[in-house]
């Protein structure tokens, strides 16, 4: 098992989990993994992706189904800068990219609705083993942004993965069962793996029921404006629980604008025990360097990541959320806040 404290990754036998940050020496490949990853491939792979444009992901894409993997490749549609928020505007070329990558004929886009995304970052391969996480399979997102991403192998949580693609696929996630699917235990780690937005509200309140009464938090998030999360986070503050974590500027100034919230439930951004990511703001045709994680760490047993921003729009749109309960998966996960906080408060 990998030292948490010195490691980009943390590994078992069937679950690796990779931390992503740039600006914090921490260089986990994200690319070159998830190149292997699909590289990997024998009979079936289907993706599920938000935003697709980094060369090398889709070059082992085409490589893959040039040696005859079945290959199924479902990605938002949506145009330009609609439906996102304004401090991470979705550029709206995922298509060009597949088209241009010889893609289309395994190619389906999901057509967005009412400003519902396909935000989803998952592969299934060979009905065994998930890649998901909170990074876009763009350079931006596997080489500059703050990410994490995790592979595990096992074929329960990859039947839920397929199902939920195939749903998507078929643009009805809104008919199966909004009930989570059943925890497995993957080496010691339970995973318990939610889907939005047949989940509505199950997600959040699975959240705020982690959240409830606990001692002691860790957050890195891209932004945070669900009302229900807020009042949870400051109740827990006014407890006095052990609080700490990271947040992107950018994607907190969107929370506060767009979701009307009270301001003091943002108390978090002048409190000392919370650093910003020193990213920059959107900025058209460049990559980004944005804190992109959506991760907590409740009592140093709980972990909440995927691809699910804390927002009442995450709930509407197409979403994963993994709960994994396990002590030293959640040290690896706060030694790696650890290190954005250490950077970040300089």
């Amino acid at each position: 098992m990998s030292d948490p404290h010195q490691s980009t990754t943390y590994t078992t036998d069937r679950l690796t989990v990779f931390f992503q940050s740039a600006r914090c020496g921490l260089q986990a490949d994200l690319g070159g993994h998830l190149a292997g990853f699909i590289a990997a491939a024998q009979q079936r792979l289907d993706v599920a992706i938000y935003d697709l444009r980094d060369p090398g992901v889709l070059t082992a894409l085409k490589n893959a189904a040039d040696r005859g993997v079945a290959l199924r490749l479902l990605y938002d549609a949506g145009p330009a800068q609609h439906g996102g928020p304004v401090a991470d505007p979705k550029p709206g070329t995922t298509g060009d990219a597949i088209k241009q990558a010889g893609l289309a004929p395994y190619a389906t886009p999901y057509p967005e609705q009412a400003r519902q995304l396909m935000h989803n970052k998952f592969l299934v391969r060979d009905e065994t083993t998930v890649w998901t996480g909170s990074a876009n399979f763009t350079t931006g997102g596997l080489q500059l942004q703050d990410n994490n991403c995790l592979t595990i192998t096992s074929p329960e949580l990859a039947a839920a993965y397929t199902t939920e693609f195939e749903a998507l696929q078929a643009a009805m996630p809104h008919a199966l069962a909004a009930d989570p699917t059943t925890p497995i235990t993957i080496d010691g780690v339970q995973i318990q793996a939610q889907f939005a937005p047949e989940a509505g509200e199950g997600i959040e309140d699975r959240i705020i029921a982690a959240m409830t009464g606990a001692q002691r938090l860790r957050m890195a998030a891209f932004l945070v404006s669900d009302p229900g999360i807020l009042h949870a986070l400051a109740a827990l503050n006014t407890a006095g629980a052990d609080l700490a974590g990271v947040y992107d500027p950018g994607g907190i100034a969107d929370a506060r604008r767009g979701s009307h919230q009270d301001p003091a439930l943002f108390w978090f951004t002048d409190d000392p025990r919370f650093a910003a990511a020193p990213s920059h703001p959107y900025t058209p045709g460049k990559e980004q360097d944005f804190m992109h994680n959506k991760v907590l760490v409740i009592d140093g047993h709980t972990v909440v990541t995927g691809s699910y921003n804390f927002s009442e729009h995450a709930e509407a749109n197409a979403e994963n959320t993994l709960i994994l309960t396990d002590s030293a998966l959640a040290t690896a996960y706060e030694a790696y806040i650890d290190t954005l906080l250490a950077t970040y408060h300089l």
